[in-house]
């Protein structure tokens, strides 16, 4: 944390977060003490605020800003601001770069390693989270730094693959770390955090707001060198990821998925339109040539936790769509296929405690979409 941290956490308790004018100012002047110390002739005289900024910078008082680094403090977080050596390159790059990120963790080195950002449905098929979770174990055993943001289904399954590889992932969150968000993957982050980093530009304590999450993604995509969309619909969130990685000129992947789908749709759209398909890892590596670093060998596959070491261009599993479920049960019964699966399996795969996954198991059950077997094992009706 740098000496003018504090002056960059008051900017944004001010103005607010993406904001693409405190770029302007981070350009503008050698230092945001020399921004700061001007006072409003000078916050006026810069050009860069509106009058009802020049107010907000006005009744936002320094104090404000040391609570909250007081807060990290004994949360034990950290704070990058965009004139420490440690911000990436990449992320100062774009149009509107966080000046502010909260860090749980130490945040890896993406300018000079290979860093893919992996996103999708929050609804994920069995599918979409084998292929999110091979694809993530593939990469980071060849020392690929993989971003995602936490939410249940392909994020999900993307930081477990890694963090299973035992590689490196970013979260990067759209709400305060320390919000009480989506907590059945608190163990998940306590993992990232121990071996990589969860992000957030938001100060702690700053709710879930459904609004949030669209502003972060620029920050998913701003990390990496690619993106790739393993499963997302004609309106998923996803391609909001999409949009950013292509205005800040990164390469767009999309796992090629079954067309009876609707999770398939945005994706199959995706490649229609120029995507680069996805069918291995290999794919990824030939994009960046720059960052190669596998062997004449092929590498072998991770081993998958779910069914018997399915590939990746097995016919997909198809389950019944619009059924209405909650938000729980949907991932569970995603993860559940023709084959039978063990409940701490399904404990794995969907990151839930065991007693939310037994209370959707029931439900699934009592709606005859599955079926139990000897040795609680599990498979669609």
């Amino acid at each position: 944390m740098t000496n003018t941290a504090r002056l960059w956490v008051w900017l944004t308790l001010s103005t607010g977060v993406n904001n693409p004018k405190h770029k302007r100012i981070y350009e503008t002047y050698d230092s945001i003490a020399d921004f700061y110390n001007g006072g409003v002739y000078e916050w006026r005289l810069c050009g860069v605020f509106s009058p009802k900024d020049i107010e907000a910078l006005e009744n936002t008082r320094l104090s404000q800003a040391d609570e909250v680094i007081n807060t990290c403090k004994k949360l034990g977080y950290d704070i990058i601001c965009i004139d420490d050596p440690e911000y990436p390159q990449k992320l100062k790059d774009i149009y509107a770069p966080p000046c502010v990120l909260y860090v749980w963790g130490k945040l890896p080195d993406v300018d000079d390693t290979l860093s893919i950002a992996m996103v999708g449905t929050r609804k994920a098929t069995q599918y979409g989270v084998m292929a999110s979770h091979t694809l993530s174990a593939s990469l980071s055993k060849l020392g690929v730094i993989v971003v995602s943001g936490g939410a249940l289904g392909i994020d999900s399954a993307s930081h477990i693959g890694t963090l299973e590889a035992q590689g490196t992932t970013i979260c990067v969150l759209g709400c305060g770390i320390d919000y009480r968000y989506l907590m059945s993957n608190a163990s998940m982050r306590k993992n990232i955090a121990s071996t990589g980093a969860v992000i957030s530009e938001y100060p702690p304590g700053t709710q879930a707001y459904p609004s949030n999450f669209p502003i972060r993604n620029r920050i998913i995509s701003g990390l990496c060198d690619g993106i790739i969309v393993v499963e997302a619909d004609e309106k998923s969130g996803s391609l909001i990821t999409v949009n950013h990685a292509l205005e800040q000129g990164r390469e767009v992947f999309a796992v090629m998925g079954n067309i009876n789908s609707r999770y398939s749709t945005g994706t199959n759209k995706m490649i229609k339109d120029g995507a680069t398909p996805v069918t291995s890892y290999m794919d990824i590596l030939e994009a960046f040539p720059k960052f190669q670093v596998v062997s004449d060998v092929e590498q072998e596959q991770p081993e998958y936790s779910g069914q018997n070491n399915t590939e990746l261009n097995k016919e997909p599993v198809i389950h019944k769509d619009d059924l209405n479920l909650s938000e729980t049960v949907e991932l569970v019964y995603r993860c559940i296929g023709n084959e039978p699966i063990h409940i701490d399996q399904l404990v794995i795969k969907t990151g839930l405690p065991v007693s939310r996954v037994l209370q959707s198991l029931t439900e699934l059950e009592i709606l005859a979409l599955i079926s139990c077997q000897q040795g609680r094992l599990y498979k669609l009706a």
